[in-house]
């Protein structure tokens, strides 16, 4: 009954658009709050939904109203316009992983931070990159201007560095950083074909219209463990947003086996009684919490 709830509420609710898809080669998904939805061309894009292609996906485009495009490559799993206040709410796109191309329409115009993931922030771009982001890996190419970066060293301290036109930055996972002045072959090999094209706008397309989106069936555990296992100041900003899903057992169960992963969710699933509610009730004794055994807390 929950996830029809969900499902139901998320097909009919009338999208606020802080963007819209304006080109669809294969298939993805759009995770509006806790409801799945199949995503389609002139679909509206609101702030904070995520956006997931699938690995057979060769293109998506979103074209934002405020000027600007992203292009996705396959197997890419992103949220559009998080609220990061670590990067003064300026934030076009958190990359989670995948391949992603953002290009602008003037230079720098979207805010502080403009492209977000764990191993760097984009605080400053000219007009087109391309980022690759696996885990805390991310390579970045400045494609036609200056990049202006915030890298994660190894001591997990943001760094300014600078990546020239034509330029290709690599963080790695064990915190090394190399700017070189052009990509390594393997980089543009792996580059999505579909991003070497300079394709026209097409949001004059969907102007004024409404797209309904059918649901894509309830969300599992699985289908949120990557974001529930994200750098902190994303993960947490699930707690409030997905809690109606701890309501299914089977995505309490994997919650509670996975706490070490995300340990914010036990004060959700285990929230403290009330101080003084146990003195009132004489001779009783709070509940322990369930054991979880080392097995389930390894990663």
């Amino acid at each position: 009954m929950l996830s029809c709830a969900l499902a139901g509420a998320g097909a009919s609710h009338a999208r606020e658009r802080a963007a819209t898809i304006t080109i669809l080669d294969g298939q993805a998904t759009l995770i509006h709050a806790a409801t799945r939805l199949l995503a389609k061309e002139g679909a509206a894009i609101e702030a904070e939904d995520i956006i997931e292609t699938s690995s057979s996906g060769a293109l998506m485009r979103l074209e934002f109203d405020g000027g600007g495009t992203l292009d996705l490559g396959p197997a890419s799993r992103v949220m559009i316009r998080p609220q990061l206040a670590s990067a003064g709410n300026g934030v076009l796109v958190y990359v989670l992983e995948g391949w992603a191309k953002l290009s602008l329409d003037k230079p720098g115009e979207q805010g502080p931070v403009l492209l977000a993931c764990a191993p760097l922030d984009v605080t400053g771009l000219a007009r087109d990159l391309v980022v690759h982001v696996k885990g805390m890996e991310a390579e970045l190419f400045a494609e036609s201007a200056q990049v202006q970066t915030l890298v994660m060293n190894k001591a997990g301290k943001p760094e300014p560095t600078k990546v020239d036109k034509g330029a290709f930055l690599a963080r790695r996972a064990d915190g090394t950083v190399s700017v070189t002045p052009r990509p390594v072959p393997a980089f543009i090999q792996a580059v999505p074909r579909a991003f070497m094209d300079t394709l026209p706008s097409r949001l004059a397309l969907f102007k004024g219209k409404d797209i309904k989106l059918d649901a894509g069936g309830k969300l599992s555990y699985d289908d949120t463990q990557a974001w529930l296992n994200a750098e902190p100041r994303m993960r947490t900003r699930f707690l409030a947003r997905w809690k109606p899903l701890a309501q299914d057992e089977p995505f309490r169960r994997a919650l509670v086996a996975q706490m070490a992963l995300h340990p914010e969710w036990h004060k959700v699933l285990f929230p403290p009684q009330p101080a003084g509610q146990l003195a009132s009730q004489p001779g009783r004794k709070p509940a322990p919490h369930p054991v979880i055994s080392s097995e389930a807390l390894k990663p």
